[in-house]
């Protein structure tokens, strides 16, 4: 696997599975990591907030011996900047997507890009951050490059469009009264697909999905259980590409029950058009889709605008 796709929602854990990836490979298999977040800023929080507790507080990673850093652009923390950190075999480097500077005159093995649906088009004048990051990981035979990010506006998302460039897995859990192995969804589906959300507006608490065979009730108890037996199961053809979308249906946190679901989708359908795209983006991992009886040309048609043009003047050639 040289690729990893994970098109998500919030709630999944994904930046605690990246933490846990980072320090796999400092302590097990040291080299030169790159982590690309959406600004400098970002990449400055997620060392301070993420990186720098993970490092403290787990005794294996604790025991690294980490190098005085060459780099003394930036501040520094405990003998490192807070955007480089060199260890024995290793270095762990975090840039912003924002600024070509970081990507210049590296080598990095592993290549981590977080939430690149925020990336700008261009890092600074550099051209695109995500093809910018994989070129520094040309050297290696056995590379890593991993991406995630929740998706933004269908069209335009750069997770999107890399999750089917892989083989799209998908969680099947079994269905706990007959067995069904299938994903969830929080619609049904025409195709037919995916155990799907059931709940009435006036009693959300109720919130339960319905196994796409037979019907058979699933309540949220099955949830853990149900989990514990799935599996991921790709949908395209394996060739070095391992994509995943996950959302908060699966999720143990305390704020994502089904009941939490389905209040929130409740609540941003009632509070117009930006609270039900957050929805969809944050808490189902997809894409916001323009909905409209308009054809797409028309649509953008009426975003047209007006530019005030001057005219040189053309002297046409006279005939001989």
């Amino acid at each position: 696997v040289t690729h990893v796709t994970v098109m998500k929602s919030a709630r999944v854990g994904y930046t605690k599975i990246v933490n846990a990836a980072i320090g796999f490979f400092m302590q097990h298999a040291p080299c030169p990591i790159l982590v690309v977040q959406p600004t400098v800023d970002d990449a400055k929080g997620y060392s301070k907030e993420e990186i720098a507790p993970m490092l403290r507080d787990c005794p294996a990673l604790a025991k690294i011996v980490f190098e005085d850093s060459e780099d003394t652009g930036g501040p520094r923390e405990g003998g490192n900047t807070i955007l480089h950190k060199r260890f024995p075999g290793g270095v762990l480097s975090m840039v912003g997507a924002n600024s070509g500077a970081g990507f210049r005159r590296i080598s990095r093995k592993v290549v981590v890009f977080d939430e690149v649906d925020a990336y700008p088009a261009s890092a600074g004048s550099d051209g695109d951050p995500i093809k910018l990051g994989t070129k520094r990981s040309e050297f290696y035979h056995d590379r890593k490059i991993i991406a995630g990010s929740t998706p933004l506006i269908a069209g335009h998302s750069r997770i999107e469009e890399l999750f089917h460039q892989g083989d799209e897995r998908r969680f099947y859990v079994p269905c706990p009264s007959c067995g069904h192995m299938d994903f969830l969804v929080f619609t049904e589906r025409e195709s037919g697909e995916g155990h799907w959300m059931q709940f009435d507006s006036k009693a959300p608490e109720d919130a339960h999905f319905v196994c796409s065979k037979n019907g058979c009730v699933i309540e949220h108890r099955h949830k853990r259980d149900m989990v514990a037996r799935g599996e991921w199961r790709a949908t395209k053809p394996f060739t070095g590409h391992a994509s995943f979308h996950i959302w908060a249906a699966y999720s143990f946190s305390p704020n994502a029950t089904w009941a939490d679901l389905a209040r929130e989708f409740l609540d941003a359908k009632a509070g117009g058009v930006e609270q039900l795209k957050t929805f969809i983006n944050t808490a189902l991992g997809e894409t916001w889709r323009e909905r409209g009886e308009a054809p797409d040309w028309q649509r953008l048609f009426l975003r047209r605008e007006h530019y005030a043009v001057s005219y040189t003047h053309l002297t046409l050639p006279t005939k001989a």
